[in-house]
């Protein structure tokens, strides 16, 4: 089977580790993976070959296309600069398609988000239903939860009208025992393809060593460590920096270790700040990445976070509880996260608990009085069930 995988991430990088989750479970097929975000420096998988369009990022507000320098820096790209890399990207995907004639053209998101970049799907979206590419299976890869629209109903007609003309099938990531696509998506029923849901997508640990971490770290067995994690650093860098405020709190009453990572993409200027404050602890690491985040975290006694796709389904994977703070410019944390708590499996910190003094209370209470392991029977088998998924597509569509 041949894969070409469109993943465009924008702000964060979950959608892009989700994505890559499923090109690694195509070990034994063809993938190229398109991505045209924010480059990052990591190693793909041998199967896997990546094409990287001109890269275009968003601000907070998803209003504005920016690009990101070297240095971290941001700026927002006029007209004219909009305009060359829209071409530039529209006309490498394009012939991406015409040369690999794929079996699957897998495309993260869109149409329910990413409606910025249909300047380069939809074009080869019509191709596709010329017989441009006459065994490809086109195919929406998305997750649980859709962010809110401030136009829903409009909104959801796009996304009817470009399912139903365009695409063979819809996988939504998610295990029905924790949310289901209609509670955000209601017209679903208007759907016309098949919708799969796969289960959630996430590393799992295989022979792991959480003892290896630990050393490594030079932690021992009874001292406590919390790992705090921020995704790409992109959004909300104050909560790292009030989580190593509560943590020189604790440390007076209660010796532990503290993992900061930062994420690649915190602006320097918040980056500089947290390593200030850090550096006269010793009991405190500060990283802006970790490559094996979920072998790290199956080490941590206790994980604050935010509440993100990625990184929840990371917390039941390896069974470590987590204090996640949603990101509330929109429902989709909050939400899944409401649903994770009920099962036992994290807690939900607000605003005020954020507080140095009050969150180091919090951080004591779980450090001297760990939660068990939860039985949250959630399905985490996304990655391996959305490649059978496809196969069965191309084994039934080869029958028929």
């Amino acid at each position: 089977m041949r894969v070409v995988h469109y993943c465009q991430h924008v702000l964060g990088m979950g959608h892009f580790f989700r994505s890559l989750e499923i090109d690694k479970a195509l070990v034994d097929h063809e993938v190229t993976l398109v991505t045209g975000g924010t480059p990052l420096s990591i190693t793909y998988p041998p199967h896997v070959q990546v094409i990287e369009l001109p890269p275009l990022s968003m601000d907070e507000e998803f209003g504005a296309f920016i690009r990101t320098d070297k240095d971290g820096s941001k700026h927002i790209l006029s007209e004219a600069e909009l305009e060359i890399i829209k071409l530039q990207r529209t006309d490498i995907l394009t012939e991406t398609l015409k040369a690999l004639q794929p079996d699957v053209f897998l495309i993260e998101l869109f149409p329910f988000g990413r409606k910025q970049f249909s300047f380069e799907l939809m074009p080869v979206l019509e191709l596709a239903k010329q017989n441009a590419f006459p065994n490809m299976y086109t195919i929406c890869s998305v997750r649980d939860i859709l962010v809110e629209k401030t136009k829903q109903q409009q909104f959801e007609e796009r996304v009817l009208s470009i399912l139903n003309s365009y695409f063979d099938a819809v996988l939504v990531h998610t295990d029905p025992k924790v949310i289901t696509l209609d509670a955000t998506f209601p017209r679903i029923s208007e759907i016309t393809i098949p919708i799969y849901n796969t289960g959630y997508i996430t590393p799992l640990p295989h022979d792991i060593c959480p003892e290896t971490v630990r050393e490594f770290l030079s932690i021992t067995p009874d001292t406590p460590f919390i790992l705090g994690s921020i995704g790409s650093g992109s959004v909300h860098p104050e909560i790292m920096q009030q989580l190593a405020a509560a943590s020189i709190l604790l440390n007076r009453t209660t010796p532990h270790k503290l993992l900061i990572s930062t994420g690649p993409f915190m602006q320097p200027d918040a980056q500089t700040r947290i390593q200030e404050l850090c550096a006269p602890y010793p009991h405190i690491t500060v990283t802006d990445f970790i490559s094996d985040f979920i072998t790290h975290l199956s080490a941590a006694d206790l994980s604050l976070s935010m509440a993100g796709y990625n990184t929840t389904m990371n917390l039941l994977a390896v069974d470590t509880f987590g204090l996640v703070f949603p990101f509330d410019q929109n429902r989709e944390q909050r939400m899944r996260s409401t649903s994770l708590e009920k099962l036992g499996t994290l807690k939900i910190l607000e605003q005020e608990e954020m507080e140095p003094d009050r969150l180091s209370a919090i951080l004591k209470q779980y450090v001297n009085t760990p939660a068990p392991p939860p039985q949250h029977y959630v399905d985490l088998q996304g990655a391996m069930k959305s490649v059978r998924i496809l196969e069965q597509l191309l084994q039934s569509k080869a029958v028929g």
